[in-house]
């Protein structure tokens, strides 16, 4: 095992939700675990006091070097500024991760530092990267890019990357016990994330009055805010699905155990994704998904975890929750089934272990240098 001693975080802005800052979090929290030391450098208008994650990652000794500015977006301002406020703690770090890109003015600067820079993909280059494309000499500032799909890397290869590619799980959530299923007879459907465009929830909701339209006994719960929340309850009472489908609203990180054992069973509809930290958290928990050929869900999504249907055709996608849910409503499987395919696809100890190999690579080979 490599001895890691320091793992800094460059995040930019860091908002109250979204799939970057809690794959940042999870990330810290895990190498944590570890013996690592951890940190955090980020932009924002909300303290730990007001942002929950950073509550979390305070409580977890993950050491936050926050700047407040956050005016000024389109010009690059916020992190900027973060890297004239931050500039000790970014001299001090051993390896900076990115989760996002940054001002190509800060990598440049950052790149004066001689750090090994490692960026996370926290979704699926084509698709993040489809209308803007990251500049070559930003792109191959990353001495190696971590992603979670064989076809992230062919993305990466196309957008002209030279550099070191590893393709390895984000860090997944540990198995608890598992819970059982609903008593509920209806088939208990589940969404977990934000309600923005690109996780396509306008067809999920026709996917799901398609399950209705077949006489299938459904409920949809969602969980998560979003913009397209208004519109989503607005479609839901013109398709007379108002009591068939509820929407939660936000959820603390403490309360998604509880909201995932209330289902059968998740969707997701989504255009763009990653990996998707929602779903393992679900998959964890020994409640399957169903998902789109969007990000790596084809890549993970088969067996006992749960399949992919198309995001375009909401019969299909309605046949296929069907077909998901007959073994759970049967009897024929267990969360604890689930549980036990989540663990073979996703060893955390193996994961973690590889991580470590990699964050450490850099230093190790410098200490090899100077001992020649």
């Amino acid at each position: 095992m490599i001895a890691m001693r320091r793992v800094t975080v460059a995040h930019g802005g860091f908002t109250t939700i979204g799939g970057c800052e809690v794959l940042a979090a999870d990330l810290l929290l895990a190498l944590g675990t570890l013996h690592v030391q951890t940190e955090l450098i980020c932009w924002g208008g909300s303290g730990r006091n007001e942002n929950p994650i950073l509550r979390e990652l305070s409580k977890g000794e993950v050491r936050i070097s926050r700047t407040a500015w956050r005016w000024g977006c389109r010009w690059g301002w916020p992190d900027k500024m973060m890297l004239l406020q931050q500039w000790n703690r970014f001299t001090k770090a051993e390896v900076l991760i990115f989760v996002k890109l940054l001002d190509p003015s800060v990598h440049r600067q950052l790149l004066s530092l001689r750090k090994r820079m490692i960026l996370i993909t926290p979704y699926r280059p084509a698709e993040i990267w489809k209308y803007r494309r990251p500049r070559w000499e930003i792109l191959n500032s990353f001495h190696t890019i971590i992603v979670q799909a064989q076809a992230f890397e062919n993305d990466l290869r196309e957008l002209g990357y030279e550099g070191e590619v590893f393709i390895l799980p984000l860090p997944p959530p540990d198995a608890g016990e598992p819970s059982a299923w609903p008593s509920s007879s209806t088939i208990q459907v589940g969404f977990l994330g934000r309600l923005v465009p690109d996780k396509n929830l306008e067809y999920l909701i026709n996917s799901f009055s398609s399950l209705r339209e077949m006489g299938i006994a459904a409920h949809l719960h969602v969980f998560g805010d979003g913009s397209e929340r208004d519109r989503l309850q607005n479609l839901s009472g013109r398709l007379g699905l108002a009591e068939q489908i509820e929407f939660h609203g936000s959820l603390a990180r403490s309360g998604i155990p509880a909201a995932i054992d209330r289902c059968h069973l998740f969707a997701f509809s989504s255009r763009t994704e990653g990996q998707c930290l929602a779903a393992l958290e679900i998959l964890a928990r020994g409640r399957p998904v169903l998902g789109t050929s969007a990000g790596a869900f084809p890549e993970f999504l088969s067996g006992l975890l749960g399949s992919v249907a198309p995001f375009d055709n909401p019969p299909a996608f309605a046949a296929a929750l069907r077909t998901l849910a007959e073994p759970v409503l049967n009897g024929e499987i267990t969360p604890a089934d689930i549980q036990r395919a989540y663990k073979d696809s996703f060893p955390r100890r193996q994961i973690m272990d590889k991580y470590l190999q990699i964050l450490g690579s850099f230093d190790s080979a410098q200490k090899k240098k100077q001992v020649v």
